[in-house]
């Protein structure tokens, strides 16, 4: 087809071409098209064919409001072809077809029709029950649409983009930019998203005069050079808004240019305040073949032409419900399009300018008139159009058939923030009724079509979102209020839904392939709410998130059952609003992860860094992964680990201690301020779940620590467990705002008393003590002796800031004793030759406090703390049948320890190695298990399956626990 060159409207660049497959064939479009709008030019109307009964389909929208248009592209499936631009070398296949797109073996499935009502199979393949499975499988392959091959690799950059700003405008067209300017001259950041490549809106393409001698999308223009000037506007063109959530957070995604660093990136922003100005879409019209190729929306065809040079057929019928019909009508005739007629549904309310310029170009015009019938095998040929009022029928021959009943305000971003829509009779919209605080509607979303109302409104809702972020405009806002209040209001539109007869290939969902016939059988089995008739029928369950049913479902339902249920509401939309791919969600390989204070010094150390939950953390300081220099410095001499990413707490006020007693299995009230008190926490179940230190600073005041991997969830869980009692206290996370120290070995004391006066002898500072002193250079130390690793060793909290500072400090004190850096592996080793359990490693969802040989640190006399888990402890304490966690041997044995998670097994499986590794200490492996209690006893043998290298079955034998200095005298050095 030969395209319109030159229109000053036009987004596209003529004498680019870019050249792509479609069907293993060679087609030609050029730079500014998408996927749809090429094979448009190049005389493509089937697309696609539909889920259900493989009709063929096309294009539509041209917005990619329904799956009709969904292709694979470089083998990624359901990509909509109508948004998608057009590049170079790019191989497109159709969906859901068997054959090609124009002879799909099979579309005999359209004439079984009958046979398929709503909801067939469940109510006719589960008798006999033997046939449920077999159909079940064939069931579920036909579901959805696309294959993704397993091997498939998503190729591509997905970046992400986290920011705020003061107010964000949704939605790029005359209200949205308005709005934006109004936030923007008062200072503020904007930031202004819309999912087109260029700003305009309902303005963009239209030709109608906006003032004297200036064109609507002139206007358009002007407003988006005013954006573009504003530095204080951030525009995403091509970007999406995908969902709105609680505090005003925006979800969205764009995408990018050819010469963009990224191909998608998700965008998450917080916003003070949010303009939406998301517009309308077009309400299809019903009727019988409704998705014949060749049938469009009125917006479709128009933007065909003005946007993209391509005229939407040969020959054309219009059968419209509101003005823009009217308009494209006469715009599309001028710019060459052969037009049979135009038939308006309403009777009365059109622009009397446009009938006058129908007219003057001979065009038969039709009031009160509407399509009941498309012609044609697989696109349109002919249309039967009928009298709203009478027995009058006409045929039409022709090859598009451009329709629409009228307009539908996209309100699906307003729903999510729970505003309620009301049905309005004047303009047959649902519009916002009650809004929340801090959105602000504009333009065509509530119902205006005069161009001046638009942006009336759209300055109006960017003076309120000012208010909202502080600014003074209460004059202005007043001069703008009286301003709109002379100027049409929301624009009268039709509410005309279908014939009282349409045909049974009537479809009100695309996507689903849902026809009016399964609205009636559903509404008929005494289904009469929109939202139970959705999931029945499921009409607008499909990508398209009821983009096309959305308004007519609720209207056809109104009208069938007016008399039983007359205040319907239009069904829920949720997010994403629109589809995303995963990629874009995961975005790039970026390690969010969290750096210690002394991240940089442990790399330069030589530390082999290793993300560990949240946290970089050094795993080794050699090639060596049995760590065994690192290991044996801290069983000879002295070493020195990062601990900062332990979660650190500080809980004070009347009722601290009350809190701390409902969550510790111990009795924290016993403690006093130079000693450490270890302890647990259980949930319900008594499921051990943490566990820590807790230190009592001064009365009413505690410092304790927790896991690494609880440290972003204690403050809440302290606080769900004593939501009811009133209780005074504040908690603070400190894990960030202090760092930590675990100095370790027999030179340990030797080493700390270089870096301070402070007496830190065992006779002054014992095992299980706290103390709290200064380095010689004046840092702040919190000191807790413990001995995780079985050594001498201190942890030392300090001020974040004071880390690097204070490891350079004691690697100079140490120098002499030859300390050095230890990682995470040596650790682990180090604490299991002790039997110290790591809450995670030697515990799952299901091990109580007793399993894992605990119970010891349960208090029974604790008075009245109502201590949570405690009830689920007494019930398990001597419960049988339970997993246990024992110690486990594999004497000289010359083979490797299992590997973590390897299982224990005799007939059946009876446990699992936790942790193995080899002891340089004890010179053979070791580990530690959870088995059936009845494999418990020390003395049992046990048999250990690894499933590597072909598997192997090795030989253990459970012992007595701790491994290393059973006694602990070396802690207590």
């Amino acid at each position: 087809m030969e395209r319109l060159v030159h229109l000053e409207t036009s987004r596209i660049d003529p004498e680019n071409k870019i050249g792509f497959i479609f069907q293993g064939k060679p087609y030609q479009g050029v730079e500014g098209d998408t996927i749809a709008t090429a094979l448009h030019a190049e005389g493509i109307r089937i697309l696609s064919r539909s889920l259900k009964y493989h009709r063929p389909r096309g294009l539509y929208s041209l917005d990619g409001e329904c799956s009709n248009c969904f292709v694979k592209v470089d083998g990624i499936p359901n990509v909509p072809a109508e948004i998608t631009a057009a590049k170079d070398g790019m191989v497109v296949q159709p969906q859901n077809v068997i054959g090609s797109a124009d002879k799909d073996r099979l579309s005999f499935l359209d004439k079984l029709g009958f046979a398929m009502p709503t909801g067939f199979y469940y109510r006719t393949m589960h008798k006999p029950q033997a046939v449920w499975p077999v159909a079940l499988k064939q069931i579920r392959k036909a579901a959805g649409i696309g294959a993704l091959s397993p091997d498939f690799e998503m190729k591509g950059v997905y970046d992400e983009i986290f920011t705020h700003a003061d107010v964000c405008v949704i939605g790029g067209g005359p209200a949205g930019m308005m709005a934006a300017l109004a936030a923007a001259t008062q200072g503020l950041r904007v930031v202004l998203f819309e999912k087109r490549p260029w700003l305009g809106g309902s303005f963009e393409y239209r030709t109608n005069e906006y003032a004297e001698d200036q064109k609507l999308w002139a206007r358009a223009r002007i407003l988006e050079d005013k954006i573009n000037s504003e530095s204080n506007i951030r525009t995403f063109k091509q970007a999406a808004v995908t969902g709105l959530y609680n505090n005003n957070l925006i979800t969205a995604f764009q995408k990018g240019k050819i010469f963009d660093a990224f191909t998608e990136r998700y965008i998450e922003i917080r916003a003070n305040s949010i303009v939406a100005a998301t517009g309308c879409i077009e309400r299809p019209l019903l009727f019988e073949n409704n998705d014949r190729p060749g049938v469009m929306q009125v917006g479709c065809a128009h933007r065909l032409a003005r946007t993209y040079g391509i005229l939407p057929g040969k020959t054309a019928v219009f059968c419209v419900g509101h003005d823009l019909g009217l308009e494209a009508a006469v715009d599309l005739f001028d710019l060459g399009l052969s037009v049979s007629c135009v038939a308006d549904l309403r009777e009365e309310g059109q622009n009397e300018t446009l009938i006058t310029a129908i007219e003057d170009r001979k065009i038969p015009f039709y009031r009160g008139w509407t399509v009941e019938k498309v012609h044609g095998k697989k696109t349109v040929g002919k249309v039967t159009l009928t009298a709203l009022t009478g027995p009058d029928h006409r045929d039409a021959a022709c090859d598009t058939l451009v329709a629409s009943a009228g307009l539908s305000p996209l309100n699906a971003i307003l729903t999510m923030a729970h505003a309620t829509l009301e049905y309005d009779k004047r303009t047959g919209y649902f519009l916002a009724g009650s809004i929340p605080e801090r959105i602000n509607p504009a333009g065509r979303i509530l119902g205006y079509e005069d161009p001046h109302a638009i942006e009336s409104s759209g300055w109006i809702a960017g003076l309120k979102a000012a208010a909202d972020c502080g600014a003074r405009i209460e004059t202005m806002l007043t001069d703008e209020e009286e301003k709109i209040a002379g100027l049409p209001g929301p624009h009268k539109g039709s509410t005309f839904v279908t014939l009282p007869t349409p045909g049974k290939k009537t479809f009100i969902c695309f996507d689903e392939d849902t026809t009016i016939k399964d609205m009636d059988n559903a509404i008929e089995a005494g289904f009469d709410v929109p939202e139970l008739i959705k999931r029945y029928t499921a009409a607008g369950t499909g990508p398209g998130q009821g983009g096309i049913p959305g308004h007519n479902l609720p209207l056809y339902v109104k009208q069938k059952t007016v008399s039983s249920n007359p205040n319907l509401k239009p069904t829920t939309t949720r997010s994403p609003l629109v589809p995303t791919y995963l990629a874009t969600y995961a975005g790039s390989r970026h390690d969010m992860s969290k750096r210690t204070p002394v991240h940089d010094m442990q790399v330069a150390a030589g530390g082999k860094m290793d993300r560990i939950g949240a946290w970089n953390r050094a795993r080794y300081f050699s090639d060596d992964r049995q760590c065994r220099d690192e290991i044996e410095t801290v069983r000879n001499n002295v070493g020195i680990l990062d601990a900062s990413t332990l979660g650190k707490f500080r809980i004070f006020g009347p009722d601290a201690l009350n809190a701390l007693q409902r969550v510790y299995v111990g009795d924290i009230s016993r403690l006093s301020t130079e000693k450490i008190k270890y302890s647990a926490m259980c949930n319900e179940d008594g499921c051990i779940i943490d566990d820590g230190v807790i230190v009592k600073r001064s009365e009413d005041d505690y410092y304790f620590t927790t896991s690494t991997g609880r440290a972003g969830d204690t403050a809440a869980w302290i606080r769900y467990h004593t939501r009811y009692d009133h209780w005074d206290f504040k908690i603070v996370n400190l894990t960030d705002a202090f760092g930590v120290i675990n100095l370790a070995g027999p030179n340990a004391r030797n080493v700390l008393e270089i870096i301070t006066d402070e007496d830190v002898s065992d006779k002054a500072f014992p095992f299980a003590a706290y103390r709290e002193f200064s380095t010689n250079e004046g840092i702040p130390v919190r000191s807790m002796r413990l001995g995780f690793v079985g050594e001498l060793s201190y942890e030392l909290h300090v001020p974040a800031s004071y880390m690097p500072g204070l490891w350079k400090i004691l690697e100079a004190a140490g120098k002499g004793f030859g300390i050095r850096n230890f990682g995470l592996e040596a650790q682990n080793c180090l604490r299991l030759e002790k039997c110290h359990i790591i809450i995670g490693s030697e515990s799952e969802q299901r091990t109580t406090l007793h399993d894992v040989g605990l119970g010891f640190l349960w208090d029974r006399s604790k008075p009245g703390a109502r201590t949570v888990g405690v009830p689920a402890l007494i019930q398990t304490e001597n419960q049988k049948g339970r997993l246990k966690l024992v110690g486990f041997k594999m004497g000289d044995s010359l083979d490797a320890p299992p590997k973590d998670g390897s299982i224990i097994v005799d007939e059946k499986i009876r446990g699992y190695v936790c942790t193995a590794r080899y002891s340089f200490s004890l010179r053979e492996p070791i580990g530690l298990a959870l088995v059936d209690d009845d494999l418990s006893d020390p003395g049992t043998k046990l048999s250990i399956y690894e499933d590597e290298c072909n598997g192997r079955l090795m030989s253990a034998e459970v012992a007595t626990t701790p491994f290393y200095d059973p006694k602990g005298e070396r802690m207590r050095m």
